[in-house]
């Protein structure tokens, strides 16, 4: 993989449109990358505009009072206000697929306006779509005037074959056809088709772009982590253990099928056979939440050597994962992981599977990818590769620095994305050749 280009060094900075319904760091998720473009930017040295929902209004003008005038924050119309009341009366499902959407294409159409309006007036140079970030998503960002780039999308992700059974029969089916049905939507309301620009994650995501997209595809990841509260010590990575010898695991995020969170702790089952002094510590909750805590209260040895910390703050999460000595990433359809780079930026070495996100941030130089080409065979590739680093703590220490080293060279920092999408908006709006990063063929 190529080393990312320097940053643009033009001294002219592009005028951005920023537009998302919700731009927010309160609400999380997709809704703060808005949020960190902008104020990223910003500091930049770029003059940002903000197209939004008024439903975030309170939290922008308190966080850009400088920016007040470049702020445009749509309010719900009559009609938006009533058919919300009238989808209280159907199941979520209906509400969701049917009269959120309407909601939603309604105040896309009003940020379109907007958007057009500055660009008749010249006020703006070129919009940034960061979201949603699904990739057959609709995008009401076409025919502004000026340049358009959406991203980085993510999504559009299948299991891996050995683990399609996973997804029912009608699952699939389904899947299937809303796919069909988003080309035909995407012709009808053409942003991605007409798109100049389309960052996506990962080729599985370039793959899910609707067809007859007419744009630049170009890779850049979608997740990032933020080092102002993530990042090691200058001086060396995170401190592991507090003196505590014993090889520690840690896993965060969702008990879910996908996380693979049951062929990790099928997989710690077999390292406590050959290392029963290791620990594992499992942060969060889901659905598989009472299935995991029954096996492993069930079993003599997991229940001495698995700590179930359920649902706990960042701050409490982040002592957890610096005491670790290995994060271990066991989804088998990730498109992100935010948790596993905020574990790298703590010089955290990681065993992921070597599918989609995980398989494009983790190489051998800061952790162990493990395939999953059966499911016997990945819950061993798991419980070798944690016996191999419980094994040799100059192995973690060789991965752990590759791992801080990893998340700059990727641009999985938030101030390493901002320069690159930064760079390619700046060479967009000068008509030059964007810089090569990661380029996808499609």
């Amino acid at each position: 993989m190529s080393s990312p280009a320097a940053p643009a060094t033009t001294s002219a900075r592009p005028r951005v449109l920023i537009v998302s319904e919700n731009i927010s760091m309160k609400s999380g998720g997709e809704t703060a990358m808005g949020y960190f473009y902008a104020k990223l930017f910003r500091a930049r040295g770029v003059e940002v505009w903000l197209a939004c929902h008024e439903r975030v209004g309170a939290e922008l003008k308190a966080g850009f009072p400088d920016d007040l005038d470049r702020i445009y924050l749509a309010s719900d119309t009559p009609l938006q206000k009533t058919l919300y009341r009238i989808s209280q009366f159907f199941p979520a499902r209906l509400r969701e697929m049917i009269f959120d959407q309407l909601i939603h294409y309604r105040t896309q159409m009003r940020l379109r306006k907007h958007a057009i309006d500055l660009g008749r007036r010249g006020l703006i140079d070129v919009v940034l779509e960061p979201a949603p970030i699904t990739p057959r998503g609709l995008s009401f960002m076409y025919d502004l005037g000026v340049p358009v780039a959406i991203g980085p999308l993510c999504g559009g992700l299948d299991f891996p074959p050995a683990f399609r059974h996973l997804d029912s029969r009608l699952t699939r089916a389904t899947f299937m056809f809303t796919r069909s049905l988003s080309n035909l939507a995407n012709r009808l309301v053409p942003g991605k088709r007409k798109a100049d620009v389309l960052m996506v994650a990962n080729r599985q995501t370039a793959s899910a772009l609707p067809s007859g997209c007419r744009g630049r595809v170009i890779t850049v990841i979608e997740s990032a982590v933020d080092l102002s509260l993530w990042g090691a010590p200058q001086d060396g990575p995170a401190p592991a253990s507090d003196g505590d010898e014993r090889p520690r695991f840690v896993f965060s995020g969702r008990f879910a099928d996908w996380k693979g969170i049951g062929y990790l702790v099928r997989a710690f089952e077999l390292v406590l056979q050959k290392r029963p002094d290791c620990v594992l510590d499992l942060i969060g909750a889901g659905d598989m939440f009472e299935e995991i805590k029954g096996t492993v209260e069930g079993s003599p040895a997991l229940r001495s050597a698995v700590n179930l910390h359920g649902w706990i703050s960042r701050p409490e999460a982040m002592n957890i994962i610096r005491r670790a000595d290995v994060f271990v990433m066991p989804s088998i359809r990730e498109c992100g992981g935010a948790a596993m780079l905020e574990a790298m930026a703590l010089g955290k070495p990681v065993v992921a599977t070597n599918w989609a996100g995980p398989g494009i941030y983790v190489n051998d130089s800061c952790g162990i990818p493990v395939d999953p080409g059966s499911e016997e065979g990945f819950v061993r590739g798991l419980a070798d590769a944690m016996l191999r680093l419980a094994d040799s703590p100059e192995l973690r220490e060789r991965l752990s620095r590759g791992a801080l080293a990893r998340v700059h060279e990727m641009y999985l920092d938030w101030d390493g994305k901002a320069d690159r999408v930064l760079e390619i908006l700046t060479a967009l709006v000068e008509k030059r050749p964007i810089p090569e990063g990661q380029p996808v063929d499609v």
